[in-house]
């Protein structure tokens, strides 16, 4: 691929993708997001992406987590609806058996009536946690090809060890990789990754047919029709981990509110860039600036649209 460009996430170009809020709506106006995230270990990653979602402007957040995480989410949490999953060592799990009835899947996977899902924010890397994605996307390209899903973090670094892993997705996927994620996906090494990262990115994308965002300085995002979208600054407030956490967040909060992925995709990077601009203004030093700072500013950010 030759003569690659891309075109700059600009304030207007996020202001157009800025869905309404008409004074007339109601919480299902503006969509049912569902996050599967989070483990005894990362417990704050599904707190952060939750968060997010909520601020996104979805009507209402769905959070599907491990039993054991609930109590300290839910007293921190007060918005979101609770659905407890089947764990094992803190991590959500589905125990090996044969087959799993319809009816079963309904509570395991409760994608019935959601607008949007994202798996992988601390889902951490068991066996269990493992079963259970490659359950989920089976589920969705069986039950719902055309529901969007976001997946990101420990998502990403399971399906990385499946042969053929993007086969596995179904049809309106939004990838999320940071440059070490993308080298798990792709088999190439850091270097070539860093040294050309826009022409990589839309070649995969194209290739997996979804969605790509690649994570990093001058975030890039690149669709499956070949398109290409660039953060034309960057933020080194975004180098703390959880705040790819709140990127996953907002993603799957738009998607809800109907964005098509590729759209979604930018906005959120642009609002996620720009309340962390804003953390940064009020904190006064990207070192001490974190992720819960992003999230308290992600309406100072709509703002500007």
């Amino acid at each position: 691929m030759k003569n690659v460009s891309s075109t700059q996430i600009t304030l207007e170009l996020a202001r157009s993708l800025m869905p309404p809020r008409p004074d007339d709506s109601f919480k299902g106006t503006f969509g049912k997001a569902l996050v599967v995230a989070g483990s005894r270990k990362y417990t704050g990653a599904a707190g952060l992406t939750i968060q997010a979602a909520l601020r996104s402007g979805a009507g209402l957040v769905f959070a599907a987590i491990p039993k054991s995480i609930h109590t300290p989410l839910a007293a921190h949490i007060s918005e979101a609806i609770w659905l407890l999953l089947p764990e094992k060592d803190g991590a959500i799990t589905v125990e090996e058996k044969a087959g799993i009835l319809s009816e079963e899947k309904a509570g395991l996977f409760p994608t019935e009536g959601k607008d949007a899902v994202l798996v992988g924010p601390g889902l951490s890397q068991t066996e269990g946690s493992q079963a259970f994605l490659l359950g989920l996307l089976e589920h969705l390209r069986e039950s719902a090809p055309d529901l969007p899903i976001v997946v990101d973090a420990d998502a990403l670094n399971i399906l990385s060890r499946q042969a053929d892993w993007h086969t596995l997705l179904p049809k309106r996927v939004v990838l999320t990789p940071h440059e070490m994620e993308f080298s798990r996906l792709t088999g190439l090494s850091l270097g070539e990754i860093h040294s050309n990262r826009q022409e990589l990115a839309l070649t995969w994308a194209q290739e997996w047919g979804q969605t790509l965002i690649l994570k990093g300085p001058n975030t890039l995002i690149a669709s499956p029709g070949g398109e290409c979208r660039g953060l034309p600054f960057s933020n080194s407030v975004l180098a703390h981990g959880g705040s790819g956490d709140v990127l996953a967040g907002l993603i799957v909060g738009l998607l809800a509110q109907g964005l098509p992925p590729f759209d979604a995709a930018t906005l959120a990077v642009w609002l996620h860039a720009r309340a962390a601009e804003l953390a940064l203004a009020e904190v006064g030093h990207p070192a001490a600036t974190l992720p819960s700072d992003i999230i308290r500013h992600i309406g100072k950010a709509m703002s500007r649209l």
